[in-house]
Formats: C-alpha cells, sequence, structure tokens
C-alpha cells in the first residue's frame, strides 16, 4: 500500500511533465494510468486546464506545477510513505480513508462565506457526488491560511488536506480522489468515447470564457471579437451534448469528473452574460443544448449544496474586468 501511494504520487509529476512538454497547460488521467502501470478505465476519463478566475496559465506556470508536483511526489516516500510536506506524520495506515478532508478556498466578499472560485468548486461537486465528508475553510488572504500552505503549497488554492497529507492544483485533486476513491460503476467504452469527445470540445473554453466577461470595452458590441471566440467554443460544446442526460451521453444519470469541471464555468458564463453582457449570447436560443444541460445539472443535489450566490460570481468578475 505504501507503494502504491507513492506510485501514484510520482505518477501525477510525470503527467504533469508530459502537460509542460506538449506546451499546454493540459492534465490527462490517461497519462496518471500509464506511469502507474494500471489500466486507464478510472482514470483516462477526464483531463482539463487548469487557469484562476483572472488568468491563463501558461507553459512556464506549468514547468513550475511539474517540478512542485515531482518533489511532492518524492516527499511522499519519506516518514512511511506520507507526506509530511508542514504536516505531522500520520499514524494510520498509508491506504487513505474517508473523513478528515478539509477544502481550502478562496473566501467571497464579506472574506468569510465561500467565495467564487470554479476550479474549487468543481471540486467540491466531486467530493459531493462521491458521497465523501469534508469541511471548508475559506481564506481572503494571506493571513488565513496556515503555515503549513504558505511555506510548502506557495499557498495555492483550491487545497485539499486530507488527514496529514495536503494537495493543492485542482486537477491533482481529483486524480486522487477517483484514485482511491473511485466510482462502483465504471463508464462503458461508448461513454469513454463520448468523454474524449466532450474533453476535446472543452479546449479553450475557460480562456474564452473568461476573455469574454473580462472584455468590458466589447459589453453590448455584437461584433466583439472575445463574443465570436465564446460564441465557437460554445458551438462545439453544442454540437457534442445531447437532449438528456450529461457529457458521457450515455442517457443515464452518470454525472462524471468531466461534468464536475465543466458545470460550475457555465455558471459563471450564465450570470455573467446577465450581469455584464446585456443577455449576449442567449443561451436559451442560440445554444440549447447547453441551456438544458446546465439547468439539469443545476437540479443536482451535488450543486444546490455547493451553490454560491450569482452576487459573488458578479463581485468577483468586477474585479477581474478592472
Amino acid at each position: 500500500m505504501i507503494t502504491r501511494n507513492l506510485r501514484v504520487a510520482v505518477a501525477l509529476g510525470v503527467a504533469a511533465l508530459d502537460s509542460t512538454i506538449s506546451g499546454v497547460s493540459s492534465f490527462s488521467f490517461s497519462a496518471v494510468g500509464t506511469a502507474m502501470g494500471t489500466p486507464t478505465n478510472r482514470l483516462s476519463q477526464i483531463g482539463w486546464t487548469e487557469a484562476g478566475v483572472s488568468t491563463v496559465t501558461t507553459a512556464n506556470t506549468n514547468a513550475q506545477f511539474m517540478t512542485t508536483s515531482i518533489t511532492t511526489a518524492l516527499c511522499m516516500g519519506r516518514g512511511g510513505g506520507v507526506r509530511t510536506r508542514g504536516l505531522e506524520k500520520r499514524r494510520e495506515g498509508p491506504t487513505p480513508t474517508e473523513g478528515g478532508m478539509v477544502l481550502y478556498l478562496k473566501a467571497a466578499e464579506d472574506g468569510k462565506s465561500v467565495g467564487d472560485c470554479p476550479f474549487a468548486h468543481y471540486v467540491r461537486l466531486i467530493l459531493e457526488e462521491k458521497g465523501l465528508p469534508y469541511t471548508v475553510e475559506p481564506c481572503a488572504d494571506q493571513d488565513d491560511k496556515p503555515g503549513w500552505l504558505l511555506d510548502h503549497y506557495e499557498g495555492k488554492l483550491p487545497c485539499l488536506r486530507h488527514k496529514k497529507e495536503a494537495y493543492v492544483e485542482s486537477n491533482v485533486i481529483a486524480a486522487y480522489l477517483d484514485y482511491f476513491f473511485p466510482a462502483d460503476q465504471q463508464p462503458s467504452k461508448e461513454a469513454k468515447a463520448a468523454l474524449e469527445d466532450a474533453e476535446d470540445a472543452q479546449v479553450g473554453f475557460f480562456p474564452a470564457l473568461a476573455g469574454y466577461l473580462k472584455d468590458a470595452a466589447g459589453d453590448g458590441d455584437e461584433s466583439a471579437e472575445s463574443l465570436s471566440n465564446l460564441r465557437d467554443k460554445l458551438s462545439a460544446l453544442e454540437d457534442h451534448l445531447s437532449e438528456t442526460g450529461y457529457l458521457d451521453l450515455s442517457g443515464d444519470a452518470t454525472f462524471g469528473a468531466l461534468d464536475c469541471r465543466l458545470v460550475p464555468q457555465l455558471y459563471h458564463l450564465k450570470v455573467g452574460i446577465e450581469k455584464f453582457k446585456h443577455g449576449k449570447p442567449n443561451l436559451e436560443t442560440e445554444f440549447p443544448k447547453i441551456h438544458g444541460y446546465l439547468s439539469r445539472s443545476m437540479e443536482r443535489s451535488s450543486f444546490k449544496n455547493t451553490l454560491y450566490a450569482p452576487e459573488t460570481i458578479e463581485w468577483g468578475w468586477s474585479n477581474a474586468r478592472q
């Protein structure tokens, strides 16, 4: 079991290295499975681009992430196979078990409630969908962050502390959760293919979304380049989706990690269109499948349990638009 923990951590570093070499900020679960030498049926379902709400990740940032991930992986070999970067050594066995999860994330304007970060939101959706108990610790500034988070993880958010271990970067957190707490039912061959198509359809979506919502000069301008770029990305998603179900197109109630990633971003877009963009584009009339998909997703208990007010999103993007 100690070897299993070490191998998955090293694999996360290898996957980060792969993404750096390719020059894009993409994290593929298939790379994790390959590095582990284990079947990739659990880990190859999703991949995503990690970016801040008001920034776009670059290859240089990826290089830093890769170095951090590999260092983190090597640290897991110390103290009985568990990481102790600023945390106490764990006394129980090396295989993670439920309980003791704390998610540190961006705080809202009041400095106390959960903020608007869509990447923290999708980690929470994964936790909710898997039925894993956890608590949240909103952080308004550096003073709110524990010393170990500042000293050993550069204060990065979101950060999941699980008992005596901690993980930053939402894609790494999701990989950790999916590996040690896999879904009971694995996707079919057809569902895997649909998820791969969905992943391709999402390439560049969040940068286009962020570029549009931050483009204050283009508010109300039908000819704005940022609006054209966004419509192109929305069209790719619209072409993938069906009238029912979720991204795996299985037609049942399968709501996977890739959905957990996309839905918070669409929620931000929905609010941003209403608050800043004079209702354009109209998701209901121009992209009815996306509109239906988001409406279905927002009815799930996992979304309702993690919902933050539209005013919180408006506050966050207002800061980014200045």
